[in-house]
């Protein structure tokens, strides 16, 4: 199934601030933005991980359908976003890449860790149909 594939990729999202992030804990790695921070942009890449190392997605990887949908429906942190498959019939990676990312730069500020926009769930984890029809994007960190 294509979903599979897709949903065993490997993804980051990273989100570029207009604040630098700061420490949760002296002891810890893990960042958090302030209160005060707003999102400047947003990106998301994609690795395929085999082998025990990450590579980059071929073209016939991210030219793959995989979700033959003319539109979904798709939640994040925020409220679900609407996007429309470009060509009306289905999502292949790279569509469905670009609507994660949307979605994620549109309403990713609605979220809240530690008193500011989330910067720490980042590790794409899947997405996955809920029961009132929206797709929702998992992240962990």
């Amino acid at each position: 199934m294509s979903l599979e594939f897709f949903n065993g990729l490997s993804g980051t999202l990273d989100i570029e601030l207009t604040e630098p992030t700061e420490n949760v804990a002296a002891n810890l790695s893990n960042q958090r933005a302030t209160a005060t921070a707003a999102i400047r942009g947003v990106s998301f890449t994609l690795n395929v991980f085999e082998n025990g190392e990450a590579r980059d997605l071929t073209i016939n990887e991210f030219d793959r359908v995989v979700l033959e949908l003319p539109m979904l429906n798709l939640r994040g942190f925020g409220d679900p976003v609407e996007h429309r498959a470009p060509n009306g019939k289905w999502f292949t990676v790279r569509d469905l890449a670009a609507a994660i990312a949307e979605t994620e730069r549109s309403t990713r500020q609605q979220s809240q860790w530690l008193g500011g926009v989330d910067v720490h769930h980042t590790f794409f984890e899947g997405i996955y149909k809920r029961d009132d029809g929206v797709w929702e994007i998992y992240w962990g960190s």
